[in-house]
């Protein structure tokens, strides 16, 4: 059995991101979904597993999230760089940065990525949608597709550990065209929901990272509706 371990279900499910972990289980019966909660000691910190997920928070509490990570940073970065798959959506980002700025305030992430995010909450939120591509390792291009609707930004040098090169829309900031972070099996994007359904070809490609059949539930369909969107949005943001 292979661990999927979804960290804080109860705080990181605004856009339904649980259902992620939840749709790779259906996807294989050698999954054993663990739901950590908030109050509980992460599994990743004693067991052995093929993949964390962290989704999408409100702002008022990524700092709880940071505080509740910041003891096991150090097992995080051994995970990271012994190639466990990690899925960070939303502005669950942000916190593996070094800071959080907003306004006079400065919250200090876990700074196992080089880059920091600016809160504009003055702001209107910024929505849109975004068509990328991403390259595995041995070369193959992968179009990815996301919805953002954020408050914040991300800056800093993502030349070497973007997740998605993108084709329309916006990167980590509306200035780049690199969008989310990625170090090894570690795969980061602003986008929120089920990002595991509207990509069903990297949903593949996770479950062949975990060592698992790259078979998907509703395979046909997910695939049929995943290439409509795709069409669409070139069609009518391109």
């Amino acid at each position: 059995m292979k661990i999927v371990e979804n960290l804080f279900p109860e705080l990181c499910n605004i856009y339904a991101e649980s259902y992620n972990p939840e749709y790779l289980a259906r996807c294989s019966d050698e999954i054993d979904l663990r739901r950590t909660n908030h109050k509980d000691v992460p599994a990743f910190v004693t067991e052995d597993v093929a993949m964390v997920y962290l989704g999408c928070s409100p702002e008022r509490k990524q700092e709880q999230i940071i505080e509740l990570l910041r003891p096991y940073r150090s097992r995080i970065e051994e995970l990271i760089e012994k190639g466990t798959v990690f899925l960070v959506t939303g502005n669950a980002v942000e916190i593996f940065g070094r800071e959080i700025r907003d306004g006079d305030r400065v919250i200090p992430g876990l700074g196992l990525f080089d880059c920091y995010a600016v809160r504009y909450m003055d702001r209107d939120r910024h929505n849109s949608q975004y068509v990328g591509s991403f390259t595995t390792e041995d070369g193959r291009e992968l179009t990815l597709l996301g919805h953002k609707s954020q408050f914040s930004f991300s800056y800093g040098d993502f030349s070497r550990e973007s997740f998605v090169d993108i084709e329309i829309g916006i990167g980590m900031n509306p200035e780049i065209r690199q969008e989310g972070l990625r170090r090894n099996h570690f795969f980061g994007t602003y986008s929120l929901g089920p990002y595991l359904i509207m990509n069903p070809l990297f949903t593949k490609y996770l479950l062949r990272l975990m060592g698992l059949e790259d078979r998907l539930c509703f395979e046909k369909e997910i695939i049929e509706a995943y290439e409509y969107r795709r069409d669409e949005l070139r069609r009518t943001l391109g």
